[in-house]
């Protein structure tokens, strides 16, 4: 018995499969402890802001019949929104990937026992055979089992994908005449974003001014919207005395 515990620690402990089995031990202890109800699972997404404004046309979940687009036609990489696409960009990416959209107990448990079996797999199967377990090989093996799980994690959760969480109560006809906040570096009549804020995570929403180029953080009024092309117009809210 101590010999079989032996070999199979020796066999999870060694080269690029260390990473991937210290986390299944963690998985293990926490659920363990989860069980006995010293902690509780928590079942609610993170609220995270995920700002995208990608090339390409990539639309996020709607939300009772709400329009966010998280991609146009008009994306000027320049000094003007270059900051604002490359985090767009990131953003999109771990997007795509689930985390957030779904609970982050699930999305680690998912993505922990893949990366184990990925891990322990192709090391046992094809990759002992063709590196030693030295720390650059090893180091390069678990990136490489990284980038694979990661986009196997998100294919086994993308049916979970709004199952845990309600969908909000906001529509675009309940959006016309609202507030929202440019979260662009600028709102112009060919680029903007902008957030709508709600009781979870703000909406981010496609904006373009009727004329004017509006600042970030400024507070603008949506007047109109395009279902086309899925972009709202917004105007800058003047003081009073202004208007």
């Amino acid at each position: 018995m101590q010999a079989t515990f032996t070999d199979l620690a020796q066999r999870m402990f060694v080269g690029p499969v260390w990473p991937a089995s210290i986390l299944v031990c963690l998985l293990v202890v926490y659920t363990l402890i989860a069980l006995i109800g010293l902690i509780e699972l928590d079942f609610d997404a993170p609220d995270l802001d995920l700002d995208a404004d990608v090339s390409g046309g990539l639309d996020a979940p709607e939300l009772d019949g709400i329009d966010v687009d998280l991609g146009g036609a008009d994306v000027n990489v320049s000094h003007h929104s270059g900051l604002d696409f490359i985090n767009g960009l990131a953003a999109t990416t771990v997007r795509w990937t689930n985390f957030g959209r779904v609970p982050v107990v699930v999305w680690m448990g998912v993505f922990t026992f893949l990366f184990w079996m990925i891990s322990y797999g192709l090391w046992h199967g094809f990759d002992s055979k063709h590196y030693a377990p030295t720390w650059i090989p090893s180091l390069l093996l678990i990136v490489r089992n990284g980038v694979i799980s990661i986009i196997a994690t998100k294919y086994a959760t993308q049916p979970a994908v709004g199952k845990f969480s309600p969908p909000a109560g906001y529509d675009k006809h309940r959006l016309m005449g609202a507030t929202c906040e440019i979260s662009s570096i600028s709102a112009t009549p060919t680029f903007g974003q902008a957030k709508f804020r709600t009781n979870a995570a703000p909406l981010l929403l496609n904006v373009r001014t009727n004329g004017t180029e509006i600042p970030k953080g400024t507070e603008v009024r949506i007047v109109d919207f395009d279902p086309i092309k899925r972009i709202y117009t917004v105007t800058e809210i003047l003081p009073e005395n202004d208007s």
